[in-house]
């Protein structure tokens, strides 16, 4: 075999090697989450196994924010679901485009999303709601971002 073709053939192995160990698998009630780099995206897949599985988003550095899917969560909501972050195609002013999204899951599996900004949000549950904050620790009278998910009802600032 010619060096070129060892080369090749290693090359090859090196970038397969390299995906898979950014491939991403979390446990999520009795659905699994997946989120598989296929260069140069990625793709989340939700489902109970392998086999049975849908696929929810694709795009740039897909991160799972927050899950609500222990009983904890789904007690407060009424749903497992997941929020998902990851880069937007809109152009900013300042700050990183970013897209959130709310994945719920179990039998009527549905996306919300998705929410664009500009500015990194931080996520938390409480009754009834998800919402999404530029900064929880500011002052009042202060601006900054906010959005709330329900279910049923999707994103609302």
């Amino acid at each position: 075999m010619s060096r070129a073709r060892i080369a090749l053939a290693a090359a090859l192995l090196a970038s397969a090697a390299g995906a898979e160990g950014r491939d991403e698998t979390y446990s999520a009630g009795d659905q699994q989450i997946w989120i598989e780099y296929i260069d140069p995206i990625e793709i989340m897949w939700v489902g109970p196994n392998l086999y049975e599985r849908t696929q929810v988003l694709s795009g740039d550095d897909i991160e799972i924010e927050t899950f609500a899917t222990d009983d904890l969560g789904v007690g407060l909501l009424g749903v497992p679901a997941v929020v998902t972050r990851m880069h937007a195609t809109h152009s900013c002013e300042t700050g990183t485009p970013l897209a959130y999204h709310v994945i719920t899951l179990g039998p009527l599996l549905a996306t919300d999303g998705p929410l664009t900004t500009c500015v990194e949000l931080v996520v938390s549950v409480t009754n009834d709601m998800i919402l999404l904050e530029e900064d929880p620790m500011r002052q009042s009278g202060e601006d900054g971002e906010a959005w709330v998910w329900r279910p049923g009802e999707g994103f609302s600032q």
